[in-house]
C-alpha cells in the first residue's frame, strides 16, 4: 500500500503545479502586455487594432508591376509573398517611396541553406562555397529563380553518377542520349550545374503510336508541323529521339 500512497501524494502535487500555482502566481508583464493573457485581453485587442496597416496583399502588386508579377507567379517562388523581400507594401499602395527590396544572402538562406531538416528535394545549398560572398541575386532572378540557368536532369542519378559515359559529345554509338550541347572543359561535374531531379522527376514522355513504317520521327515532329519537338531538342535526329522516348507498345 505504501507504493499508492507515494503515487497519490505525487498525484496530488502534480495537480496542485497544474491547476493551482497558475492562479496564484503574478501574471508576467510580457503576458499581459501582448495578449498572451485573459487578464488584459480587450485592452490588448483595442490596441492591435489601432496600430495602422502596413502590409498589403500580393495581388494589388499586379496592378503596377505584370512583367514581374507574371513571372512571379508561374515560377518556384510564387508561394512566397512579395513583401518577404520589398518589406511591407501598404504605404507604396498609398502613393509612397517603394519598399526597401532585401537582396542580401542572408535572406535567401533563410530559405535555401542547407538543412538536414528540410526535404531532400527542396533546393538547397551551402551559401559559402554556392556563391562565396556574391549575392544570391547576381546569377538568380528572384521572380523566376531558374530563368536562364541550365535545365535540370529529367532523372535520377542511381547508378548514373558517370553523366559522360551516355552525354557525350564525342560517344560513336549509332543510338545515344541527348548529346551535350557545349564543351566538357572544366565541367567535370554535371551537377554542379544540372540539379538531379530524383525520385520527384516526370516520366519522359512515350510515343502514343507504334513506329511501324514511321522510321523518320522529324517527318512530323518538325517546328512546321502539328506537333513540333520543343525548341531545347533542336538538332537532334529521329536516333536519338528513339533512345529516350520509347513507343507504347513495347
Amino acid at each position: 500500500m505504501t507504493h499508492l500512497k507515494r503515487f497519490g501524494l505525487v498525484l496530488v502535487g502534480l495537480l496542485l503545479l497544474v491547476f493551482v500555482v497558475p492562479r496564484v502566481v503574478p501574471v508576467p508583464d510580457i503576458l499581459a502586455n501582448f495578449g498572451f493573457h485573459k487578464v488584459n485581453q480587450e485592452a490588448n485587442r483595442e490596441l492591435w487594432a489601432s496600430l495602422p496597416m502596413q502590409y498589403s496583399n500580393t495581388s494589388v502588386c499586379n496592378d503596377c508591376h505584370q512583367t514581374e508579377y507574371t513571372s512571379w507567379s508561374g515560377a518556384g517562388h510564387r508561394t512566397v509573398s512579395c513583401e518577404a523581400c520589398h518589406s511591407a507594401a501598404s504605404s507604396h499602395v498609398a502613393g509612397g517611396p517603394p519598399p526597401q527590396v532585401d537582396t542580401s544572402q542572408v535572406l535567401c538562406a533563410t530559405c535555401h541553406d542547407r538543412l538536414i531538416t528540410r526535404p531532400v528535394s527542396f533546393p538547397q545549398v551551402d551559401p559559402v562555397t554556392h556563391a562565396g560572398e556574391n549575392k544570391c541575386v547576381v546569377c538568380h532572378n528572384p521572380h523566376d529563380p531558374r530563368q536562364g540557368l541550365p535545365p535540370s536532369l529529367p532523372h535520377s542519378l542511381e547508378g548514373r553518377e558517370n553523366c559522360q559515359s551516355c552525354h557525350n559529345p564525342a560517344e560513336p554509338l549509332d543510338m545515344v542520349p541527348p548529346p551535350v550541347p557545349h564543351t566538357l572543359e572544366g565541367r567535370s561535374n554535371c551537377t554542379d550545374c544540372h540539379t538531379p531531379a530524383g525520385t520527384t522527376s516526370k516520366a519522359i514522355p512515350a510515343i502514343p503510336h507504334s513506329l511501324e513504317g514511321r522510321d523518320n520521327c522529324l517527318l512530323c515532329h518538325n517546328p512546321s508541323s502539328i506537333k513540333p519537338f520543343p525548341e531545347d531538342h533542336a538538332g537532334r535526329t529521329s536516333d536519338t529521339c528513339r533512345t529516350c522516348h520509347k513507343p507504347v507498345n513495347k
